[in-house]
């Protein structure tokens, strides 16, 4: 009897090693790393996931229109309304949440010294404190090349690339101090995704005054000073070198483009659509254009070889405060005027190729009251009965119903 209990305690204490040792056997298998697992475990889900995110990268891109500070805000800044409230739900909205905000810089920057500041008379040399809001709400990159680079000569260029460069986190780009600047490459890395700027103007409002065609690669320009050609060969030509070396060297290329013909809703042959084809053939995935003050239309080109950009003719004006432009235009485009498309891109690159995942784009209406004074950029989705009802121009028609359907006339149904 005691040796038939002894032999059961063996028994039991056998059975229960060989559970032990088996189940520790399965622990080490399902830990080792070249085991095959059944496709449908969790495990090798992820890891596909992983091994798709290292082939493919995305980056979020926001474009707004001409920046420019006139009279009437500069007053109202000067009477004290704090310039980083006017582009805050703008910023909140979008700004703060994308990967680059980009637009074109249509006025000079004082050094605080000699150069005059003004926003009247269209001849535009802003305060210090209204540029370093951009800074604030998170604006990246700046076209610095238009018909207002010149308004305070040569020292209104550099001070405007110094201010930048030196007091805030805005790049800019299209104009330069030195031969050996405009050769370095303006690249931002977001999200391991290089994107590239270049940016060409059709010339200066005093065109041949300051920069003659010795001094012509100051700024990034498609006509030769001080030629009223619309275009020049031998530009477009240089145009075609800088956007190729700077393919060489990222993924994703934009263009800003000041170019067309002011108070027109539509594109002109003569150098927004000839352009479009140029930089189209040279793969620029996105264009930026500006200088109409309105909204004009966004279209795909589509190379030989199959390329695809994205051109947005013009996208109005991102800051804007001229209720009357002093009888150049008429009322249709005052309302115009004081209006702005922004544009809302993400990016997918996958295998080098550049996929464009989402286009949206929203008007921006630039509010102030029937005082002048209380400025804010009010997206239309935020634009309330209050709002539109107390801006100043309201009684002469600018209403909800006067921006949706311009909207809906020049901006085609897939990008809105």
């Amino acid at each position: 009897m005691a040796k038939r209990k002894k032999r059961l305690k063996k028994n039991i204490r056998f059975v229960l090693f060989i559970l032990i040792v088996g189940i520790l056997g399965f622990g080490i298998y399902k830990l080792l790393p070249n085991n095959k697992q059944d496709t449908n475990d969790t495990n090798v889900t992820t890891t596909k996931k992983n091994e798709t995110n290292n082939k493919s990268k995305t980056v979020n891109l926001s474009l707004v229109g001409d920046i420019m500070y006139e009279g009437l805000y500069l007053d109202a800044v000067n009477a004290g309304e704090n310039p980083d409230d006017y582009l805050k739900m703008v910023a909140d909205k979008y700004f703060n949440k994308d990967d680059i905000s980009i637009g074109n810089l249509e006025t000079t920057i004082t050094d605080n010294n000699k150069l005059k500041v003004n926003g009247y008379g269209y001849e535009f040399c802003s305060p210090q404190n209204v540029i370093k809001a951009l800074d604030n709400n998170s604006i990246d990159v700046l076209g610095t090349t238009n018909n207002h680079s010149t308004d305070r000569g040569i020292d209104g260029i550099n001070s405007t690339i110094d201010y930048l460069k030196n007091n805030t986190n805005i790049m800019s780009v299209g104009s330069y101090k030195s031969k050996e600047d405009r050769a370095n490459l303006r690249i931002i890395e977001k999200n391991g995704v290089k994107v590239g700027f270049v940016a060409y103007a059709l010339g200066m409002n005093d065109f041949g005054t300051y920069i003659t065609e010795n001094e012509a690669w100051r700024l990034g320009l498609y006509r030769k000073p001080p030629s009223y050609n619309q275009v020049s060969d031998e530009y477009i030509e240089l145009m075609r070198q800088e956007i190729r070396e700077l393919k060489k060297n990222v993924d994703v290329v934009v263009a800003i483009m000041h170019w067309g013909q002011e108070f027109h809703f539509e594109e002109r042959e003569v150098d927004q659509i000839r352009l479009s084809k140029v930089l189209n053939e040279e793969h620029v995935d996105v264009v930026l254009g500006s200088h109409s003050h309105c909204f004009q239309p966004v279209k795909w080109y589509t190379s030989n070889d199959g390329y695809k950009t994205l051109v947005f003719y013009s996208m109005g004006n991102f800051t804007s405060s001229d209720p009357t432009l002093d009888n150049r235009a008429s009322l249709d485009y005052v309302k115009a005027y004081q209006l702005a498309l922004l544009a809302n891109i993400d990016i997918t690159i996958d295998n080098n190729k550049v996929i464009f995942n989402k286009v949206t784009t929203e008007p921006i209406i630039n509010y102030y009251n029937s005082n002048k004074r209380n400025f804010k950029m009010i997206p239309l989705s935020e634009y309330t009965n209050e709002y539109e009802s107390s801006h100043y121009l309201y009684n002469q028609g600018l209403t909800k119903d006067y921006i949706n359907s311009l909207y809906n006339r020049i901006i085609p149904e897939e990008f809105r």
